[in-house]
């Protein structure tokens, strides 16, 4: 899995989570749905838990098979329809 080292701290300064933890989510097959991207027909979508809260993480698979991470975004939706906490 590749991804984008200055998004990533981003990712740790803004909303406390890395991707390094969800590659290791991903690798562990510890996520809860994988969904086609509503808006980039080229993406799909993880679904996971982090923090007890349900996260997107939107991803493409390149031409030599990799797994590059795009972003991570917590999913009000996705953590309704999984079964969230309030």
């Amino acid at each position: 899995m590749i991804w984008d080292e200055y998004k990533n701290l981003k990712l740790k300064n803004e909303r406390n989570i890395s991707f390094e933890r969800i590659a290791e989510l991903i690798m562990e097959q510890k996520f809860i749905d994988i969904l086609e991207h509503p808006k980039e027909t080229n993406q799909q979508i993880v679904v996971l838990e982090i923090n007890q809260y349900k996260y997107a993480v939107p991803f493409v698979i390149d031409e030599d098979d990799n797994i590059i991470l795009k972003t991570a975004y917590p999913g009000r939706k996705l953590h309704k329809k999984y079964g969230g906490k309030k």
